[in-house]
């Protein structure tokens, strides 16, 4: 999903950041690393924050270096410890504009829902929080890379959770 979503920021002009500690691990011969900037660059935000947010799974950054984006993907790790590390960047940003987003397995939809319910992620700093399917995330990738322009290509297929937990899709 890593790779997919590299490949996705930047076809769409962005910088990619792949979480410095995947920047060994190999899709089709080639490391993840090679899709991404070398060095996470300064966010201008503190060290404790700078370094959590260089563990997020991916990240895109426009030319100015500010971050656009930020994906957590949740294979088979806490859905909670995700959202948390998204929710540290909301609040160390302070940069209403960042689009959040869960990337997760079909089979996890249910847990990450629930988590998403949760009355403490129901603020203002982390309503930019939604989920893609890997399903969809693959499915679509070829497309939204030829015909995406900016992040907003990912909005047909991220999803929110409704009140009372069924799915919603955000158009």
């Amino acid at each position: 999903m890593q790779y997919h979503l590299a490949r996705l920021g930047r076809s769409l002009g962005y910088k990619v950041w792949i979480a410095q500690n995947d920047h060994k691990r190999q899709w089709n011969n080639r490391a993840l690393g090679e899709w991404s900037l070398p060095v996470l660059p300064p966010l201008n935000v503190p060290k404790a924050a700078s370094d959590t947010i260089s563990f997020i799974d991916v990240l895109w950054l426009d030319a100015e270096d500010g971050i656009v984006s930020a994906f957590e993907v949740e294979k088979s790790t806490s859905i909670y410890s995700g959202i948390l590390r998204l929710h540290d960047l909301a609040l160390s940003l302070n940069h209403p504009e960042c689009h959040l987003f869960l990337i997760s397995p079909d089979t996890r939809e249910r847990e990450v829902q629930a988590q998403l319910l949760r009355p403490s992620l129901q603020q203002d700093k982390i309503r930019n929080l939604s989920y893609v399917l890997f399903s969809d995330l693959r499915c679509d990738c070829d497309a939204m890379c030829k015909y995406g322009r900016s992040v907003e290509v990912l909005d047909k297929i991220t999803r929110k959770p409704a009140a009372g937990g069924a799915a919603s899709e955000v158009s």
